[in-house]
């Protein structure tokens, strides 16, 4: 029976990256935005930009190849604690926030609401759409950056005990999405419900929530077009 691991927390200020990733060109991509540390004692997660967010990377590659990235996410599920417990047969780590970074293109987009639905509704996990690698590394040094700004930092803020998946990523898109603040996201809740829900949302719809610039990056932010 294996031990639970216990990881040395991330500094301040910098990404902690599995060490498989190391010479590829999202390391090379992320080299001039943040400092990087290589470790390979991180199991499934791919990133950890602060010591409580731990994120897994579903590329293009993943979701052409098939249905092969479900046993992935779960067993990082599975391999990262929310909370204390005890010894398991899977090492773990520990993490409050856990997150799966999507990569949503063109060739991806007509599995994207099949995969949104596994991660977010049937194991709970927020999902984040990125369109190219350049994408991934500036989504990722901002989240490295804002770590320093605890107060307004919505991936360090701790959900309420009545908040639930769709609430947090729609927390973590007022960081991410051009032009949309706390406001336009409760209104976009609100007036959508369900995360899935707004993903399915026509541009239009969108638009008339929160406006036609702040409905198109939303629209673009989900679907992956320019």
């Amino acid at each position: 029976m294996a031990r639970q691991t216990a990881m040395n927390s991330p500094a301040q200020g910098q990404l902690i990256m599995a060490l498989r990733w190391q010479g590829t060109q999202l390391a090379s991509l992320l080299q001039p935005l943040t400092k990087v540390t290589y470790r390979d004692d991180l199991s499934t997660i791919d990133f950890m930009p602060s010591k409580d967010t731990a994120i897994i990377f579903i590329s293009e590659v993943d979701i052409l190849s098939g249905g092969g990235y479900r046993r992935r996410v779960v067993k990082f599920r599975q391999s990262v604690n929310i909370s204390s417990s005890a010894s398991s047969d899977v090492s773990t780590v520990d993490a409050e926030r856990l997150m799966v970074m999507v990569q949503n293109t063109p060739l991806t987009m007509q599995h994207f609401n099949g995969l949104q639905k596994f991660v977010n509704i049937d194991l709970g996990l927020t999902v984040i759409p990125v369109q190219s690698l350049k994408d991934t590394a500036t989504l990722l040094s901002r989240m490295v950056r804002s770590e320093t700004k605890i107060k307004s930092n919505p991936f360090r803020i701790k959900p309420r005990e009545q908040s639930n998946p769709d609430q947090q990523l729609l927390a973590s898109l007022t960081a991410t999405v051009p032009g949309l603040g706390g406001q336009k996201a409760r209104a976009l809740l609100k007036r959508f419900g369900t995360l899935h829900a707004l993903a399915l949302a026509p541009r239009e719809a969108l638009e008339e929530v929160v406006g036609k610039a702040a409905g198109a990056s939303v629209f673009e932010f989900f679907n992956g077009v320019a």
